[in-house]
């Protein structure tokens, strides 16, 4: 994946992000998108006082609501690598009146700028697909304290995209995206398309990389060829 499309992409998206966000997820799995964020803050574990990574904070609607849900002495550190989109990103900060707790960082997440072990909790919202799951979990799991828990939301594959039928309709309707939508956006997502993840594959990946106690929250698509809405709950090791 591409940095320099991908930041394109969410700069041109950064004025209508959420209205955009909530009209697509709406028509894949019928949740907005703030019912979709308040999914997965209420399966984020946190204790007064935890240090927590919205990693792809984007307008840091997400950082928003689970900086909300803690208590006072919990720190939520949102990263994002598109300059636009923290921009709105600390107005809504600012207008919910999170400015003490909230601290939005400019970086990418496959090279964070960020310690080792510095955080207790590590969310991920809507921005995997984006990303090399190897990569990604892997600062992740440098980042994150041993123990430490990471709870991630995204589109998954349903089962027959992986069939041949549907590896032929899905890549058929990729290129016709792609020649249609000639836009930043258009391009982010065509490339996103073999990022998506099934819930099986997930799983498989994380514990891969030594996670533990893996925990799956699956909305179906409205239509067949949609992906799912999917939340992920897992624990990292305490050593390795």
């Amino acid at each position: 994946m591409d940095d320099n499309v991908v930041i394109d992409a969410f700069t041109e998206l950064a004025p209508h992000y959420e209205e955009t966000v909530d009209r697509e997820v709406r028509e894949f799995c019928g949740l907005g998108y703030r019912e979709f964020v308040r999914n997965l803050a209420e399966m984020v574990p946190m204790d007064d006082g935890d240090v927590v990574l919205d990693v792809a904070c984007g307008t840091a609607v997400s950082s928003s609501e689970i900086t909300a849900r803690a208590g006072d002495g919990t720190r939520v550190v949102g990263l994002d690598i598109t300059p636009a989109m923290l921009e709105y990103g600390i107005k809504n900060i600012e207008a919910a009146g999170l400015t003490r707790q909230v601290h939005l960082v400019c970086g990418s997440a496959m090279e964070m700028p960020l310690a080792e072990g510095e955080f207790d909790v590590v969310v991920c919202g809507l921005g995997m697909h984006h990303m090399d799951a190897t990569q990604l979990l892997g600062e992740i799991k440098r980042v994150l304290a041993g123990g430490g828990h990471l709870v991630m939301a995204d589109m998954a594959a349903p089962s027959h995209w992986r069939s041949l039928p549907g590896r032929v309709l899905m890549r058929t309707i990729v290129s016709v995206y792609r020649l249609i939508r000639k836009s930043p956006r258009a391009q982010a997502e065509a490339d996103a398309f073999s990022h998506i993840h099934s819930a099986d594959e997930w799983r498989e990946i994380l514990l891969g990389f030594g996670f533990r106690e893996v925990e799956m929250v699956e909305w179906p698509p409205r239509r067949f060829w949609y992906p799912s809405a999917l939340i992920m709950k897992a624990v990292r090791e305490s050593a390795g």
